[in-house]
């Protein structure tokens, strides 16, 4: 009997180091795991104390066992070899822990089986504590971007609303500005017939005096020309003169403007020697026989308008035939004659000079083979913004006085409409 009672002590002890194992692997924070080792320190701490109050006390002999006490004997007997047992189990209890962390025991105990139960309820229980905080995280994070996509919502709906609204102002405006247009053009039409009704239409026996687009030769056209002929070929001659060694810009600029001039005249001239010389002829045709007939029809009869006009169509459609060489060789000799031009003598044959006469004049030429000749005017004597634009040393609100030009203005006519302004050189006097 004793035997059994202790085989049953030395079970239950050593199933309770195991449980006592199993629990130290576990967190001490869990309540049955503090129980267990709360037990595990009351009981150890007991049987040490018995230990200690067994050594500290004198040996005394064991009395002999009376009748009747010898169970309480072996009892003691029993619980000394279980201390001892106790003792010894301590110790190997660390050196087994790794081993027994590792390895499962065939057979469990009810406790192994609740606590192994708990570590896997535990592990579980943080990694869905993590799964779940991560999932407030992205929580929060939706409902962040989703208030944002609420601003932007409201304020795309606000801008949306500010523009229906200006395109409903902008329609409204749109049919106010369409029915001011229609009565505006009521208005127009009304006045075109007034004034077709008031005014009589003028007489007039041929449209000579109106220009014909289907002809190349026309004064716009023709004001064209004269505009390329200031920003090319009159560049270029003055760039050759500045290069060939004169300085004095208002010399060059003033020479250029004579050349132009005394082209127009020559062409003016030869205008008025054909008129002559075919009204000559007419009333004389054997005076062709003449080699000196020209020189002597400068005070011929002129001819009838109607056959100058006739003759001058013809000229205009043959413009591009003209040779310029001997205009610009009488320009030349106008020049030389002319004491004021002394010092640019020597450059009348270069390149850029007489590439300017040429183009002088072939312009000049068809600016008087108009029905109504027009006219290059340097006669100007007080500066008039209107008419004149100021050369570029010129200070405009000293800009008075007219001291020359340095490009003549551009007349339809004499005393008629201004097609281009003259480039002037002004003073205060």
């Amino acid at each position: 009997m004793a035997t059994m009672s202790e085989k049953d002590l030395k079970a239950d002890a050593k199933n309770f180091c195991e449980s006592l194992a199993n629990v130290f692997m576990m967190k001490r924070r869990d309540p049955q795991t503090q129980h267990l080792l709360q037990k595990s320190k009351s009981l150890i701490e007991a049987l040490l104390q018995e230990k200690r109050s067994k050594t500290e006390r004198p040996s005394i002999p064991p009395k002999p066992a009376r009748a009747g006490g010898g169970s309480m004997g072996q009892l003691w007997v029993k619980l000394d070899e279980m201390k001892r047992e106790n003792d010894e189990l301590k110790k190997k209890l660390h050196g087994k822990m790794h081993d027994e962390k590792t390895m499962q025991s065939k057979t469990q105990g009810p406790g192994e089986v609740i606590i192994t139960e708990l570590h896997k309820s535990k592990t579980e229980n943080e990694t869905l504590r993590s799964q779940l905080e991560k999932s407030m995280t992205s929580i929060k994070e939706l409902e962040k971007v989703n208030l944002t996509l609420q601003d932007e919502f409201k304020r795309t709906k606000v801008a949306h609303d500010v523009a229906q609204k200006s395109l409903e102002k902008v329609k409204q405006e749109q049919k106010t500005l369409e029915s001011s247009l229609d009565t505006v053009k009521t208005e127009n039409d009304k006045l075109k017939m007034r004034c077709t009704n008031s005014v009589k239409p003028m007489k007039r026996a041929d449209n000579r005096f109106v220009e014909n687009i289907n002809e190349k030769c026309r004064p716009s056209n023709i004001a064209l020309l004269y505009n390329n002929l200031e920003s090319q070929q009159w560049v270029d001659a003055k760039e050759g003169l500045e290069d060939a060694g004169y300085e004095d810009e208002e010399m060059i600029t003033k020479f250029l403007c004579d050349i132009l001039m005394v082209t127009y005249s020559i062409c003016t001239e030869l205008l008025t020697d054909i008129d002559n010389g075919i009204a000559g002829l007419l009333k004389d045709p054997s005076k062709l026989l003449d080699s000196s007939f020209l020189d002597c029809t400068k005070d011929s009869l002129c001819l009838p308008d109607e056959l100058l006009h006739s003759i001058k169509d013809v000229l205009r459609q043959n413009y591009e035939d003209i040779d310029p060489e001997p205009i610009v060789t009488k320009c030349k000799e106008k020049v030389r004659c002319a004491n004021e031009w002394d010092q640019f003598e020597g450059v009348l044959g270069h390149k850029s000079i007489n590439r300017y006469m040429e183009q002088c004049a072939c312009v000049t030429w068809q600016m008087v083979v108009q029905q109504s000749p027009m006219w290059l005017s340097t006669s100007d004597t007080y500066f008039d913004e209107e008419l004149h634009k100021l050369w570029w040393s010129c200070d405009k609100s000293s800009a008075k006085m007219i001291k020359f030009f340095v490009w003549p203005a551009l007349y339809d006519c004499r005393n008629g409409n201004l097609l281009v302004k003259g480039c002037v050189n002004t003073s205060m006097e």
